[in-house]
């Protein structure tokens, strides 16, 4: 009698092991899942499509912004550990200094979520706006400073390293 090179009841094991195949890419499936439904959706406003129907008017702000040439820049100058000295440098298109605006700032911590800091800059000459400041932590903040003269608005962000 001849035996059978090959038998089905050797091979019992192969359909439990595709359902435990299954069974582990499920689990795998529902964990993502559950931790993709707890975490942060990453939504910056409550109503991003009116927010999207407006875009023109910012593009709109942005061309006229562009138009002026500012220029800006931010720094940090550290007196006593976390207390320092906000300083934007504001300059029109030829490098001399704007002087005669109203500046304000936004110190925002980009890596977790502590409220938002606004600080009224005041004119210190030269193009030179700054204020004293208290943060919360060191690293890295960033600086959304907002200069407005009449009708013309000039906004930039920049990051900061507070030690």
């Amino acid at each position: 009698m001849q035996r059978a090179l090959f038998s089905f009841s050797k091979c019992r094991w192969i359909p439990w092991t595709i359902a435990g195949l299954f069974l582990v890419v499920a689990m795998v499936n529902g964990a993502l899942a559950y931790f993709a439904l707890q975490s942060d959706p990453g939504l910056v406003s409550e109503h991003p499509f009116e927010l999207g129907n407006g875009y023109n008017r910012v593009l709109d702000a942005g061309a006229a912004q562009d138009a002026l040439g500012w220029r800006g820049v931010v720094h940090f100058a550290g007196t006593t550990g976390l207390k320092g000295q906000i300083v934007a440098e504001l300059r029109d298109p030829s490098g001399a200094p704007l002087s005669g605006l109203s500046v304000k700032a936004a110190v925002v911590r980009p890596v977790e979520p502590l409220p938002q800091q606004d600080v009224v800059l005041d004119a210190s000459g030269q193009g030179t706006y700054s204020a004293l400041v208290t943060l919360t932590r060191a690293g890295q903040w960033d600086v959304r400073v907002t200069a407005e003269r009449g009708g013309d608005v000039y906004q930039f962000v920049q990051r900061i390293v507070v030690r």
